[in-house]
């Protein structure tokens, strides 16, 4: 019999405290202590060959600190705003605008420039921009387009469009009827006409959809009517949206039939050569593992960034291309895995850091004494009101009944984040004063809010 290697059958003996000291003066002192004479010998001239310093360059050590900030007051609010019923989207909008001009700016300015700098806002906002971006495609990835063209033109779209239509004739009504000193300087009066109109028919669909969960109603008859109607006005917004940014950007009439048109060969690119591009690229494959994750997640990421971009040199913006790569995606486990990765970065950093940029940007002050919260008060009751007559009459028609039809309307008025969303974009392109978007925002947050109390009131 072969007797056992020693060296693989036991462990070798603890070197002598001797051996290790021998070896340590040997083997690192000498080296160090080389070392040592070598730049003695050299000379200490002082310090020298320092990068000039970059007024714009902001310490990495800001970054970090208001990111922790923003991140750790986002998921407070939004756990204390389920606490009380409701959506953590609700809690996350108040936290931005309590730590924003409005609230903790205007109470101590030098607190909030101290615990939110504002050479830190650039980076927040692009922050926030590629967390939208990312979010944008979870929409995509939401809306059931099958669904759709299995319901036809019946309930789902009867209600959506009508609670788009109304809604949007009273926003036309309402700019129209809004003093000048409510509009935006150098903006015609076309683009922000319709951008108001844009703005009070926003529903937002997973907004909506995680609230109907919370109340178990997803699963219900109403429940479904809702998410398939809000889906028909969350494609149809979407779309307006471009429609509104080409007419605001394009200028002439051909320049906005050109933007339309590349629009329109985008999506059927996109429709026609993406998606089923896509369905043989993320196909189900054997073996299944690490390098086929990793190459999953790099198409998936690559495609909305690519989309993203092609709609942002169109000029109607990377939200419009972010929805549209997640309406081609094909909806695999694989992918499903990815996009699951994607949402919980996006839902627990990056988009806080949106609410923020919102909240910093939201100046209550800029509403003008008395008179202007009163016309704060009256558009939030003209988006209110419009949106549930646009949802209640049609389903009336369609014989539901009166609380069903009056549960549709306040479904359907939950604007959350999408309104957002399109606000700080109808923002960026200068489609809305400070004043009537800080308005536009608390409409927003109200419409949101009481969407849940509505709900569980006509239950009773």
């Amino acid at each position: 019999m072969k007797a056992s290697t020693p060296e693989l059958s036991e462990p070798a003996a603890a070197p002598a405290p001797r051996r290790v000291l021998l070896g340590y003066g040997a083997f690192v002192g000498i080296p160090v202590g080389a070392t040592a004479l070598i730049l003695a010998s050299v000379g200490y001239a002082g310090p020298s060959g320092q990068a000039p310093a970059d007024s714009t360059t902001v310490p990495l050590y800001r970054i970090l600190g208001a990111l922790a900030l923003v991140t750790a007051c986002a998921a407070w609010a939004g756990a204390l705003a389920r606490k009380v019923g409701q959506p953590r989207v609700v809690g996350e909008i108040a936290i931005a605008l309590l730590l924003g001009p409005s609230v903790l700016g205007a109470l101590s300015p030098d607190a909030q420039r101290w615990l939110l700098p504002p050479e830190v806002f650039p980076f927040l906002t692009t922050l926030g921009q590629l967390g939208v971006t990312l979010f944008m495609f979870t929409v995509g990835r939401e809306l059931s387009l099958s669904a759709l063209r299995r319901d036809g033109l019946s309930a789902s779209t009867l209600i959506g469009h009508s609670g788009i239509a109304i809604p949007f004739l009273t926003g036309v009504l309402v700019a129209l009827a809004l003093p000048d000193a409510y509009r935006p300087d150098g903006v015609g009066a076309v683009p922000f006409v319709l951008f108001m109109g844009l703005s009070l028919s926003v529903t937002a669909v997973p907004v909506l959809a995680r609230l109907l969960s919370d109340e178990g109603r997803l699963t219900t008859r109403l429940g479904t009517l809702a998410m398939a109607s809000a889906s028909v006005a969350d494609v149809t917004a979407w779309c307006l949206l471009a429609l509104v940014l080409a007419i605001a950007s394009g200028g002439s009439p051909a320049a906005v039939a050109v933007t339309v048109g590349w629009v329109v060969l985008f999506g059927l690119v996109v429709w026609r050569v993406l998606r089923p591009l896509l369905r043989r690229l993320l196909a189900p494959r054997r073996p299944d593992g690490p390098m086929a994750a990793a190459r999953t997640a790099s198409i998936v990421l690559v495609t909305v960034l690519l989309c993203a971009l092609a709609t942002e040199q169109i000029g109607v913006h990377a939200l419009f291309g972010a929805v549209a790569a997640g309406l081609a995606m094909p909806r695999t486990q694989a992918v499903e895995q990815v996009a699951w990765r994607v949402e919980g970065l996006t839902n627990w950093m990056l988009l806080p850091s949106f609410f923020m940029a919102v909240g910093l940007s939201t100046r209550l002050g800029a509403v003008p004494g008395a008179t202007g919260w009163l016309v704060c008060l009256a558009v939030l009751a003209a988006a209110a009101v419009a949106k549930f007559v646009g949802t209640v009459v049609p389903a009336r028609l369609l014989r539901f009944s009166w609380r069903q039809s009056a549960q549709l309307g306040a479904m359907m008025n939950c604007r959350g984040l999408t309104e957002l969303i399109i606000l700080n974009t109808g923002l960026a392109a200068g489609l809305l004063s400070p004043a009537l978007f800080a308005m536009l925002v608390v409409m927003a947050l109200a419409t949101t809010a009481m969407t849940g109390p509505l709900l569980r009131l006509m239950d009773d």
